[in-house]
């Protein structure tokens, strides 16, 4: 026997039906909020390794500016001199004032000093000028006032001057003298430390 619904039942109906909307919108409300506060909470968060640190980058760039130079000039037992970034002496081999090639075993004992690959030009410490480049065989060798440099094999230590005066390999070597100033070590940078944070407390919601 099919059951009739009362008047009564039939205005319940509506009323359980608007009181379940209303409870579904409000959970998601909440849901919607808890949600957000989880996403600020973790954009705030900054770990101590990525905090800026512009200031000592600033100082390792003005420390390594002039170790960073292809050309400095050195104290020796000569006076100033051009030296390689290592500090070894620099020499031009000339025959009466004219440079004169160094290759094959030459170069062997005389290494020539080279652009580094990748490098678009030459560098030189403040003061060092008159540097250029000459490409041979497919390399950049750098030059002072169009003659190649060069260092010697038989020069043990930075400051040592052992080739000055030798002729060989068709020419003289001689060091090249200058009035640049000497450029000494660069100080050591000081590791970054990661700034202290302080939290201020306070509640999440």
């Amino acid at each position: 026997m099919k059951k009739h619904q009362t008047t009564k039942e039939r205005a319940t109906r509506p009323k359980l039906a608007r009181r379940g909307a209303t409870l579904a919108v409000g959970l998601a409300a909440v849901l919607a909020l808890a949600a957000c506060g989880s996403s600020g909470s973790s954009t705030a968060s900054v770990s101590p390794g990525a905090q800026p640190a512009s200031a000592n980058s600033a100082a390792a760039s003005a420390a390594t500016a002039a170790s960073a130079a292809t050309v400095k000039a050195a104290m020796t037992s000569l006076g100033t001199v051009l030296t390689d970034n290592k500090g070894m002496t620099l020499y031009t081999l000339k025959n009466n004032g004219t440079p004169v090639p160094c290759t094959g075993a030459c170069a062997a004992a005389w290494p020539p000093l080279v652009v580094p690959a990748g490098t678009a030009s030459v560098t030189g410490a403040p003061g060092v000028t008159g540097l250029g480049t000459v490409v041979k065989g497919g390399v950049t060798h750098v030059t002072d006032a169009d003659a190649p440099l060069y260092t010697f094999k038989g020069d043990q230590a930075p400051g040592d001057t052992k080739g000055d005066g030798l002729a060989s390999f068709g020419g003289v070597w001689h060091v090249l003298m200058t009035t640049a100033a000497p450029v000494s070590a660069a100080a050591p940078v000081p590791p970054t430390t990661p700034p202290t944070t302080v939290s201020s407390g306070g509640y999440g919601y």
